[in-house]
């Protein structure tokens, strides 16, 4: 059976490669529109009934739903793929190439690769094309170029799972708890470019046949084995011996800095029986591999609290609904909260100027205000908050007037359109928004999206101290693309003592896990339970907003 998201990937190609080849350009909109909607679906496609297929989907897209569950492919989509010269699908993963541009760029322009594709921007050529302009090639130059220099990295969420998969296979191989992950991925970083591993196993070892069930090797030696897992993401294994696993688990995870501070503690002492007891050798508390980047750990050991936890939070901040681009009703995600145990929920639909997104205008606000009124009273002790992400116009100022923003109960205020702005204005835009007496919550400071799009430049002590001095609360945006604002930052925003709101930015019910990575990203920066405004349970979170508005 077909799980959701091969479904995704196979609609999602499917759309593009109807596009490419000029066919059907209805059927791929539709397949486009069932891609969206399955990958934030709550539940497996292969676990409804037909009945419930036909509430979910559009009559065209039911029989490729069925074709593909029972024989794991699509003709239609086998055929068109044949048909496809290979270098047009790597012109696919660059940012703002669809089907359409590389129709015109493949029948019109004989392009078909992305060297190709990158010596005509360069020599001007893809301006003279119909619907290229100057501003497009400079894009696609920038586009590649980022493709290129992030292609071998890959989001933390996107491995973290694996990773720890396939370190549980090979202890079960090897029979040994002496293994673990290393590195960046030990300490959780954003990004990874490969999943490294410490194992108190001989690399001969590694020559089992069972290895080959989830690893392909391809160097070995005694000191590492390299390759890749099936699903083509890089590993290297460190090898070592039982006697030197716990030092050498040290040394392999921490930062050079980090590493290197410790070390000097320990005057020369490297055999330990656990790395707990490295770090009391060195008179420190243990710290945690994610925190073990020379930034944060330093002051926290000196106060140290708890670290926040997936368990801490007790409500869901930032989600959007089918009021706007969300696609589960505002019902179906607050009984999603309720299911997970959460004591309240934030609803924070878009604005009025995010048109793309279906911005909420005042009287859908309105329309919004009266279900959450009727659900607070039937849901009750559980509490939904009325809330909006409301735009930060280009001036500053926010996409609502006073009459309506003093109606929220919480406002939370990003940026989403004109992005490109020196750090001057890109700081004043946000400064001005926070000092607006309605705002509660930064979104996504940046605007950043990983390994795609860095965020717009920012002062971030000035956008910081901004927050301080207005009681406003920042995000860690939990999409694990955005994680906006960075970790690094964080250190700072604590010592000015801003508030910190963990947020999944969920626009389905299965994206309110996103509140995973973002916890994890926040415990890099030294991110404590009693700085988390989530982590205040409904009560203290209601005194909190009266307070405010006093």
């Amino acid at each position: 059976m077909a799980v959701n998201s091969d479904i995704t990937r196979q609609f999602r190609l499917f759309s593009e490669l109807l596009l490419l080849h000029r066919q059907d350009e209805r059927l791929s909109d539709y397949l486009a529109g069932a891609a969206y909607h399955i990958k934030h679906m709550d539940q497996q496609v292969s676990d409804l009934n037909e009945a419930e297929r036909r509430t979910h989907f559009r009559p065209t897209i039911l029989p490729l739903l069925k074709e593909l569950n029972d024989t794991g492919s699509i003709q239609a989509l086998d055929e068109l793929i044949q048909l496809t010269p290979p270098g047009l699908f790597e012109m696919m993963r660059i940012k703002g190439l669809g089907g359409k541009k590389l129709a015109v760029l493949w029948h019109t322009a004989k392009i078909d690769n992305v060297e190709d594709l990158l010596n005509a921007a360069r020599d001007n050529r893809l301006s003279k094309i119909p619907g290229f302009g100057p501003k497009t090639e400079h894009n696609i130059i920038a586009a590649i170029e980022a493709a290129n220099s992030n292609a071998q990295r890959f989001h933390y969420a996107d491995v973290a799972d694996m990773a720890d998969q396939l370190v549980t296979a090979l202890q079960q191989v090897f029979v040994t708890q002496q293994i673990s992950l290393c590195g960046d991925i030990r300490r959780k970083n954003t990004t990874i470019d490969a999943i490294e591993i410490i194992a108190a196993v001989s690399a001969s070892a590694f020559k089992t046949g069972k290895i080959k069930k989830f690893l392909t090797i391809e160097t070995s030696n005694k000191m590492t084995t390299t390759g890749h897992t099936l699903d083509e993401v890089p590993f290297v294994i460190y090898h070592t011996t039982d006697k030197k696993f716990p030092y050498d688990l040290f040394l392999r995870t921490g930062n050079p800095a980090h590493v290197a501070k410790v070390q000097k503690k320990l005057k020369a002492v490297t055999t330990f029986p656990f790395e707990e007891a490295l770090y009391k050798k060195a008179k420190l508390p243990f710290i945690v591999p994610e925190l073990r980047e020379d930034l944060a750990e330093w002051a926290y050991i000196k106060k140290p609290k708890p670290l926040i936890t997936p368990g801490d939070i007790k409500g869901v901040v930032h989600n959007h609904t089918t009021y706007s681009d969300g696609v589960d009703t505002l019902e179906a995600f607050v009984k999603a909260c309720i299911r997970k145990k959460y004591q309240y929920v934030v609803i924070s639909d878009h604005s009025k100027n995010a048109h793309y997104a279906r911005g909420l205008k005042e009287d859908k606000v309105l329309r919004q205000f009266q279900e959450i009124d009727r659900l607070n009273k039937v849901h009750s002790p559980f509490k939904i908050f009325k809330s909006i992400e409301c735009d930060i116009l280009v001036s500053g100022e926010l996409d609502y007037d006073d009459t309506l923003l003093k109606q929220f109960d919480l406002v939370i205020v990003s940026i989403h359109q004109q992005l490109k702005m020196a750090e001057a204005k890109a700081t004043a835009r946000l400064i001005k928004a926070i000092e607006n007496p309605y705002t509660t919550i930064l979104g996504h400071m940046t605007g950043r999206q990983l390994l795609i799009r860095l965020g717009y430049p920012l002062n971030f002590k000035k956008v910081i101290d901004a927050c301080a001095a207005n009681g406003v609360i920042i995000e860690v945006n939990a999409n694990p693309y955005r994680l906006d604002i960075d970790w690094t930052h964080l250190p700072y925003a604590l010592k000015k003592g801003v508030m910190i709101s963990i947020d999944p930015d969920a626009h389905s019910i299965h994206e309110i896990d996103n509140i995973r990575w973002g916890v994890e990203a926040a415990r890099k920066g030294g991110l404590t339970k009693d700085m988390t405004w989530n982590a205040l349970d409904l009560k203290a979170v209601q005194r909190w907003l009266a307070k405010r508005a006093t």
